[in-house]
């Protein structure tokens, strides 16, 4: 018998995880916001290539999802497509990422760009993609997502879509309410949750509550991060209904809300829900834009989360996103004292000028004597003439400021020119190319654009080549003769749009709106006392709630009416003040107090806004008023040292009410009115407060008194204001002078060099 041929051992069959070449992760990006936030800084360029910290918002993204194990990527764009394929080509990730452009001057919406997806059929239909809906900057490996995403599938494969929510953090205008099933982390209902106009009453269809939930939730304040993990049903499905327009308003609750499609969509914590290598859940700690854990996820939406996120980058809560270590435009900084970063390439600094960080000046810029830049960035080629004042405002490339010159919270766009003694007001939008002649003074939140406004039914064919008589004196009389530019309408006062989609969406109501700008402040408006934005996950604290859902359908709790108009109970209060008092006298933990005290608001439908108020005024009347100053301030850090976490774990909305609430407490205590800038103080010695949200309170005008009715009301807020003002203007000049004398220190130690 002939000896049998040397037969090569069998290869073994290639893991999932192996499987990289023949099934690369996909992603998808939606150049296009389908909304007009931005629209007059994007009037000659797409919005995903504004800078942010003088690098192109595409990059950004195209580094996070580098970060993320993603290997292909569609750029899916309508206007400005030559533009981000010009981006493309000549940027670095073309060599580490398959970057294919999809272009379509047809889709006006997301649900009509994922139809097009479907018909180009260039989606791998074996494997889910990650879709993302604005520009991101992040730090988190998205992968985890998918890999959480693809585990439920196995046990369920009716879950078409995982939508990534974050944990914690400042509260958006847009945040949602939603309701999770907690074993199965599937998502049961979605509602937009305006803050303004707040919704009057909510609905929620009482079959949801027929499942047997655990005997103890939690609830979490969330928002959308814009990130999800998809099936090819996804697309699928937008084609089978052409009324899927919005993700969020058509498709999830399209899905959540038939029961012949039989989808199921889930929701994941980022974070929290996150596998380990074992499959087991990997706990992480701090939430997802507080820079405490390590993990940052965010989106820019509008140009308020535009202001927030260039800040969080400089502050380096996005690391290994920084300007001086991963910076994707590949531009190179060098990180000074503050969170200040200056290029390295010729940039000229006058020994008088003034950085207060976090900031970030770019290459081959200029700044002449006495400017003073306060956390603000700066792009490349820019020049500041002397004695400008530069204070929270994002300027892109090649912008020519003069002198005597101020600017606070605007964002001016490219190769804008700034004529002596201009005035941009907070808020404000100059578009590309503009030119503010001498001494014009922009109003707060004026849109200035090169050309004229051209609402949604402007036709081409019909442009006058004059100006309208009443549109000219307007521009005249506001910008000057000397000034090259246009003045266009406030977003919140653009004419409605035509269509029925945009009319439907709560998110883009004029008072919302105006909430999502830059400069806007959420303590200077009224605001619903109801906070429903809540996550509910399986708990694993044992401590009592007095919100016990029953495990069967014949025992539901007796729950406070959801009505968003309407103040909490008096049993709320009654028995919030007990729960203080036996955290207080038992020195219970904080963790615990918080706990029963969202329980208790969820319970009586009360809001974190009249949990705080209740929380700080019990412990402010704890403040012994004996010893004089130093007695006062030493027992104000005593007791905030401790709680005042708690204080701040009910303040996600803005933490300057902190602050208003405080000051409203001692107008109400006259025995306090004396010592509130002490009390201030002690606030900012135990960290309840910082020196941001502190500045922020003196420049708002509630703390001002303005919006109260009674004169004498209003001198007494005055009174109190006057006593923790010079506080915070100590604050602030402190905090200049330590960057002034370090950045001399700098510079003297290259003089001796």
């Amino acid at each position: 018998m002939p000896p049998k041929k040397h037969q090569p051992p069998k290869a073994e069959p290639k893991t999932k995880a192996d499987n990289v070449d023949e099934a690369p992760l996909q992603a998808v990006i939606l150049a296009d916001s389908y909304n007009r936030r931005f629209e007059v800084l994007c009037s000659d360029q797409p919005r995903v290539l504004l800078p942010l910290c003088s690098t192109p918002l595409l990059a950004w993204t195209l580094e996070s999802l580098s970060l993320s194990k993603v290997r292909q990527v569609f750029v899916f764009c309508g206007v400005h497509s030559d533009k981000i394929r010009a981006f493309i080509e000549t940027s670095p990730y073309r060599h580490t990422l398959d970057i294919q452009c999809l272009s379509s001057q047809t889709a006006m919406s997301a649900g009509d760009a994922l139809r097009e997806l479907d018909d180009m059929s260039v989606l791998n239909a074996e494997n889910p993609f990650i879709l993302v809906h604005s520009p991101i900057i992040s730090n988190y490996d998205i992968s985890k997502m998918v890999e959480a995403h693809k585990k439920r599938r196995e046990e369920d494969k009716n879950f078409i879509m995982t939508m990534g929510v974050g944990l914690g953090g400042r509260r958006h205008p847009e945040s949602p309410i939603m309701l999770v099933h907690p074993p199965s982390s599937r998502l049961l209902h979605y509602v937009q949750n305006p803050l303004s106009p707040s919704q009057p009453r909510l609905s929620i269809p009482s079959q949801l509550f027929l499942d047997p939930f655990p005997a103890n939730i939690d609830t979490y304040e969330i928002w959308d991060l814009g990130v999800d993990i998809c099936e090819a049903d996804v697309p699928a499905l937008c084609t089978e209904n052409f009324d899927y327009h919005d993700l969020r308003r058509h498709f999830v609750n399209g899905v959540l809300t038939s029961e012949l499609l039989g989808k199921k969509i889930a929701v994941h914590l980022v974070g929290k829900d996150d596998l380990n290598l074992n499959g087991e859940e990997e706990k992480q700690k701090g939430d997802v834009r507080s820079g405490n854990g390590g993990t940052y996820v965010e989106r820019i939406r509008d140009t308020r989360t535009f202001g927030e996120i260039t800040r969080d980058v400089l502050r380096r809560w996005a690391f290994p996103l920084a300007p001086d270590n991963n910076e994707p435009g590949g531009v190179q900084y060098e990180l000074r004292a503050g969170n200040v970063y200056i290029a390295k390439d010729n940039v000229v600094l006058s020994r008088t000028t003034t950085l207060s960080g976090p900031l970030l000046i770019g290459p081959r810029s200029a700044l002449a004597h006495n400017t003073r830049i306060h956390q603000s960035t700066l792009g490349a080629d820019c020049s500041v003439g002397p004695s400008t004042t530069v204070n929270q405002s994002y300027i892109f490339d090649d912008v020519r400021i003069g002198a005597n010159c101020t600017l606070k919270e605007c964002i001016i766009g490219e190769g804008v020119i700034i004529s002596d003694d201009v005035i941009v007001g907070k808020g404000a939008l100059i578009g590309n190319g503009v030119r503010l002649g001498r001494g014009t003074k922009v109003p707060d939140f004026a849109r200035i654009g090169r050309e004229r406004y051209r609402g949604e039914g402007f036709d081409s064919e019909d442009e006058e080549d004059e100006e309208d008589e009443d549109e000219r004196d307007n521009r005249l009389s506001t910008l000057g003769p000397d000034s090259i530019g246009f003045l266009w309408p406030n977003e919140e006062e653009e004419p409605a749009s035509d269509s029925e989609d945009e009319g439907e969406d709560p998110y883009e109501h004029p008072r919302n709106k105006r909430l999502l700008q830059l400069g806007r402040r959420l303590s200077n408006i009224s605001t619903s006392t109801v906070s429903l934005s809540t996550l509910s996950k399986a708990s694993s604290s044992e401590a009592s709630s007095p919100l016990s859902v029953a495990s069967s359908a014949s025992t539901l709790p007796d729950l406070a009416p959801l009505s968003l108009n309407q103040g909490p109970r008096e049993e709320f209060y009654t028995e919030a003040r007990e729960s203080l008092i036996r955290a207080y006298e038992e020195d219970h933990k904080v963790e615990n107090a918080a706990l029963e005290m969202r329980t208790l608001v969820m319970g009586e439908n009360a809001g974190q806004d009249a949990a705080r108020e209740e929380i700080l005024k019990f412990f402010l009347s704890k403040v012994a008023l004996s010893g004089g100053a130093g007695g006062i301030l030493k027992s104000t850090v005593g007791i905030f040292g401790k709680w005042g976490q708690l204080v701040r774990s009910f303040s996600t909305t803005d933490y300057t009410l902190i602050a208003i609430d405080t000051q409203k407490f001692c107008v109400d205590n006259e025995s306090y009115r004396p010592w509130f800038g002490i009390i201030l103080r002690g606030l900012y010695d135990s960290d309840t407060l910082t020196e941001d949200e502190l500045i922020d309170w003196r420049d708002s005008s509630v703390s001002k008194g303005e919006g109260t009715k009674d004169e004498n009301e209003k001198k007494i807020w005055l009174e109190v204001y006057g006593k923790g003002k010079p506080l915070v203007d100590v604050l602030e000049s402190m905090d200049s002078d330590d960057d002034e004398d370090d950045e001399e220190d700098e510079e003297d130690e290259e003089d001796s060099e």
